[in-house]
């Protein structure tokens, strides 16, 4: 139940209202205009209920009635709009938690979608262009032109021509008619005389569009290798044709790192699951193995060998692998585990490892720094492997310049434990205010009455201790919450008792609130709502109370498998978003001491608070407009020893801080980012000097403007300005050892900012 009770101030912004009184504003005017209420059924009466002091009502009610408001109006579809995007099997299974008004645990046993749901995606092949297959079992061809089904409505049309080689087939269809006649002819060097377990899957003219809708561009072709024959087959093509190549996972980037059009985009992954949201790789938990798809590039095994730290285990991983396949393998042995990732399950091990992507907690650096083995296909399709850990510093995050990487061998930990126990706590005192930040200046809807000096002390204390010794260590904030969520855990050795986590009913329920995000970001009937309340917040008041419900908050401690803690959030593949991220080195409290024959220097972490606060006032700022609609999160990590890394040579730490949105916000986003990046890239450090404040590689910098340029130019000619310079000398060193230059990285592997970033000089 919330804290309203039915009194509010007279202003009706976000800088007065707590969470709960804006529920209770939008209550009010619920009840006061008839016409807007007609259009939104049930929703006074949800909200009501959700204030009153008698009545609880939990996350999965209160997401399933409010899902049923859209869903019973008759002035607004985009509930309807956002089930059309499902397959009849998840239709059916949302339909039914919706219109059910039993509670979820009593129901749950009903949703076999926990256990089922993503079969359809696993089988059905979406196509969204000419596609052929070729291999010596012989010629599968999909004609759709450019849609999912024929011009008719009719089931795509199939030819399969089976008990001819791969030449023969190519021979077969050269004498028929059709569209596939110069196609396929063109591409007989790719396909011929090859076994059924290197096939390769072509795509002609198909667009790519990133998952951020940020990129686009049109390959002349998209091919989908399952083998590394297959990749070299592709890369040797390219050379005898003078194109280019890039690989794409699951897409999951703001920045231009891709392809270019007319070249060749190598997908790690089918269309289907590349492309297609929503995403249900998280929720298809019993999916026998055969369904998986499972290829030479989605291997998992683990090596013998000598790891740099005694106890560890060598695990070679296949490119194309899943964070949620590598994730299912590290639960399902218990033996073995990667000791960080990102929290995404709908990501690729090489998708993750290119652009040098990140987790969480100080003693943690990168998940490149985990690579020990680099194995690749070159620019003259010959494979090759780089094992050297001075060059792995460049090669293990490369961006794909170095060629087509098909396997990483990985420096896993044993299995360790994880014992989360996430916290919801008021936003002055999870992070505390810079200390001359006035209190006049703290929005009154997220002051706390009463607190002493003495309570802030602890507070500080608090928070540091969290974000300097936590094994994870992460904060969100949803815009215009009273709460953040604080997700800050240690590890245990002792397995006794650990569950999986997100079980099955808890997965579900994030489907379901990524579902209502995307059914609330398209409802155009809360324009109307907001205009007849003149409350600007009241779209995003419901988004971040729909969200902090279901984010969980426990008084004891869960265990469960290090993994599934790592990627304690699932589905969220199915929310577009935008994102900005930059990563600021942690600063010393005071001159470092020697200890131990090392020095150590004790964290200020005055810049960090600064950080987090300048971000939340921004957002205030703007409630007018509400440009920030998804948290602002915040981790604390620590360097890499990665050449290109953003938190290179950051010995204390780094705080990697990000900013979100809504799809829905886009037109608002940039100048709102760039605001706050205004003030992030402002600090500096006891000696005046401007701390080397660094964008994540994968998130969105291009397209955004810092002092008065472009971002990239500041990432070119400052930020990584020797690093650059480094990172190819190493590059050369492989390429002498390997028989290739830097310039026939460029021509094969690099795409137009990639020409401009390192090989302006070739």
């Amino acid at each position: 139940m919330g804290d309203y009770h039915g009194e509010h101030p007279d202003s009706s912004t976000c800088w007065d209202h707590t969470v709960d009184q804006r529920i209770g504003l939008i209550a009010d005017g619920l009840s006061s205009n008839d016409d807007i209420r007609k259009k939104l059924p049930g929703l006074r009466t949800l909200l009501n209920q959700y204030l009153s002091p008698e009545v609880t009502v939990e996350a999965p009610d209160f997401q399933k009635r409010l899902l049923r408001v859209f869903r019973d109006s008759e002035y607004d579809f985009a509930y309807q709009e956002c089930l059309e995007k499902l397959t009849e099997d998840e239709k059916e299974r949302v339909e039914k938690f919706v219109g059910d008004d039993k509670p979820l645990k009593e129901v749950s046993h009903d949703f076999d979608m926990c256990l089922s749901i993503g079969v359809r995606e696993h089988l059905q092949h979406l196509v969204g262009t000419d596609c052929v297959q070729v291999s010596s079992a012989g010629v599968k061809v999909q004609t759709l032109g450019a849609s999912s089904t024929a011009a008719n409505g009719a089931a795509p049309a199939e030819v399969d021509v089976k008990g001819l080689s791969g030449r023969g087939a190519l021979d077969w269809l050269k004498d028929k008619d059709g569209i596939f006649h110069a196609f396929l002819h063109k591409l007989k060097d790719l396909f011929t005389g090859h076994h059924e377990d290197h096939r390769v899957v072509v795509y002609k003219d198909a667009v790519f569009e990133n998952w951020g809708k940020v990129v686009e561009y049109v390959p002349q072709y998209t091919c989908i290798p399952s083998s590394v024959a297959g990749v070299q087959r592709i890369v040797k093509y390219a050379k005898d044709h003078d194109m280019g190549v890039r690989c794409a996972g699951f897409r999951h980037s703001w920045a231009p790192i891709f392809g270019r059009s007319g070249q060749i985009t190598i997908s790690l992954l089918s269309l289907a699951e590349a492309t297609k949201i929503p995403n249900f790789t998280a929720l298809s938990k019993a999916l026998p193995e055969w369904l998986l798809h499972k290829t030479e590039l989605q291997t998992i095994e683990v090596l013998s060998g000598t790891p740099r730290v005694k106890g560890n285990t060598l695990v070679r991983v296949g490119v194309s692998t899943t964070n949620e396949q590598l994730r299912r393998w590290c639960v399902s042995n218990n033996k073995y585990t990667y000791p960080l990732n990102v929290i995404m399950v709908e990501m690729t091990v090489g998708g993750t490892n290119g652009p040098i992507c990140h987790g969480a907690g100080r003693r943690n650096k990168t998940l490149s720094d985990l690579v020990r083995k680099v194995e690749y296909v070159d620019c003259h399709g010959k494979l090759q492997t780089v094992d050297d850990a001075r060059l792995l510093q460049a090669a293990a995050g490369s961006f794909g310049l170095m060629g087509v990487i098909t396997h990483l061998t990985l420096e896993f930990e044993p299995m360790t434990y994880a014992l989360m126990k996430p916290e919801k706590i008021p936003v002055v005192r999870a992070i505390p205010p810079p200390a001359d930040l006035r209190d006049d200046d703290i929005p009154p809807a997220l002051r706390v009455a009463g607190l002493t000096a003495a309570d802030r002390a602890a507070d500080l204390a608090r928070f540091e201790r969290l974000a300097t010794d936590s094994y994870y260590s992460e904060w969100f904030w949803f815009p215009y919450s009273d709460k953040c969520w604080v997700n800050c855990w240690d590890t245990t050795t002792d397995g006794t008792g650990a569950v999986d986590y997100p079980s099955d009913t808890q997965t579900f329920l994030m489907f379901l609130s990524q579902f209502a995000m995307n059914v609330l970001q398209n409802a155009a009937i809360l324009d109307e709502l907001i205009a007849s309340l003149q409350l600007t917040e009241a779209a995003v008041t419901l988004i971040s109370k729909a969200a902090m419900l279901v984010l969980p908050a426990w008084d004891q401690p869960v265990k469960t498998y290090l993994p599934d803690a790592l990627h304690f959030q699932r589905g969220i593949q199915n929310v577009r978003v935008l994102d900005v991220e930059v990563e600021i080195p942690l600063q010393p409290a005071a001159p470092a001491v020697e200890e131990g024959g090392k020095l150590t220097a004790a964290i200020d972490y005055k810049v960090v608070q600064r950080a987090w606060w300048d971000a939340i006032l921004a957002c205030y700022r703007h409630s007018d407009t509400c440009p920030q609609r998804m948290p602002l999160e915040m981790r604390v990590m620590g360097g890499s020893d990665m050449i290109m890394a953003p938190q290179r040579g950051n010995e204390l730490g780094t705080c990697a801080i990000e900013v979100l949105t809504l799809e829905a916000a886009r037109d608002l986003w940039v100048p709102y980012a760039e605001e706050i990046l205004a003030s992030w890239l402002s600090y500096t450090d006891t000696a005046g000097q401007s701390l080397r404040t660094r964008p994540h590689w994968a998130k969105q910098w291009d397209g955004i403007t810092v002092d008065g340029k472009p971002w990239a130019n500041r990432m070119k000619n400052v930020d990584y300005k020797d690093a650059r310079v480094e990172f190819k000398a190493l590059l050369a060193e492989i390429g002498k050892k390997h028989g290739w230059t830097l310039a026939d990285l460029k021509k094969r592997f690099s795409n137009d900012f990639f020409d401009d970033f390192y090989f302006d000089d070739i």
